[in-house]
This record gives structure tokens, sequence and C-alpha cells, in this order.
């Protein structure tokens, strides 16, 4: 028992050196409240789920602070495969760095490089904890600040590639706010 204690509290530590450099590399509050939003909703999906997977959860979109945020193209899918890969390389280089064991590297990594499309069951669970949490904490900053700059018919689009990639069973988690957020943007 003892043991056990001292490993978690060294993946807490862990944990939060990749909470404080996502934060560092992210400067907007929203989006700290989206990563915060996908580690809740993969412990939901993955109740096993451990700290590789809340790695996953929280840096999942490194790539775009690192590299910046630009008009991404959802339905792009050399974009896509170039965000998803990116941000494995980032994730796994920076936990390298900071001595994250072989196997908690090669998880995050293996998670993060298909979070956008999917693929076995945990990439999945992070791919739908992500769309989730986008209605959850990003949906309504789409509607009331990119709607103008990106109009009408890419933020449609965007809500439904969104909602329509989440697993039928995890669909219920979003629909509210699906609804709610494409019912604000007909306005």
């Amino acid at each position: 028992m003892i043991q056990d204690l001292g490993k978690e509290k060294a993946d807490n530590a862990l944990y939060a050196k990749v909470v404080e450099f996502v934060d560092t590399t992210f400067k907007k509050e929203r989006q700290r409240r989206h990563f915060e939003r996908t580690v809740f909703w993969i412990e939901k999906f993955l109740p096993d789920a451990g700290e590789a997977e809340r790695i996953a959860a929280y840096a999942h979109d490194i790539e775009r602070g690192v590299e910046g945020e630009k008009e991404h193209d959802y339905l792009n899918v050399e974009i896509l495969r170039r965000h998803q890969e990116n941000g494995a390389d980032i994730i796994a280089k920076f936990l390298l760095k900071i001595g994250a064991d072989e196997n908690t590297v090669f998880t995050v990594k293996h998670l993060v490089r298909r979070h956008e499309v999917g693929g076995d069951v945990r990439q999945e669970a992070l791919k739908d904890a992500d769309s989730v949490s986008y209605f959850d904490m990003n949906a309504e900053w789409f509607v009331k600040e990119r709607v103008t700059t990106q109009g009408y018919e890419k933020i449609k689009g965007k809500f439904d590639w969104m909602f329509n990639r989440i697993n039928e069973e995890r669909k219920q988690f979003a629909r509210e706010n699906y609804e709610k957020w494409s019912h604000e943007l007909e306005k």
C-alpha cells in the first residue's frame, strides 16, 4: 500500500508538470477549461483511466499551442493527421525530457496520435471526450466570437462534425449542448 501511494504521488507530479507545460503554452482560460473537461470525460468513459490517459486528455491539442492557432480545416484528412502526429511527438518529447517512463510515453503518444479520428477503444474514448468537452466549453465561444470571422457554414460544419464523430452511446452527453449552440448559431 505504501508503494502504491508513492507511485500515485509520482504520477501526480508527472501530470502536474504536463499541466504546467500545456497551460504555459496556451494562455487562454477557455483552452484550459476545455483540457480539464476533456480529462473529466475520459475518466467517465474509461473508468480504469490512468495517468497516461489523463495526460493525453490534457495535452491532446498541444500542437496548436506550440505551432500556433491557425485555421483548421476539420475535414482535411492531411491537416488532421499532421495535427495528431505533431502533437503526439511534441508531448512524447516533453515527457521524455521530464523523465517519464517508457510505457507512459508510449501510451500518451498512442492516444494523442489518433485523438481526432479515433481507432482503438482508448483512442475512441479520447476522441469522444474531446468532442463532448468541446460542446461543454468551446461551442459558445465559436457562436459568439468565431462566427464573425469564419461564418455560419464553417461553424455549423464544425458543430456537426464534432457531434457526428462521437460514439452513439456517448452522444447523449453532448446532445443538449450541441442542440443549444446549434440553435444559437441559427439566430
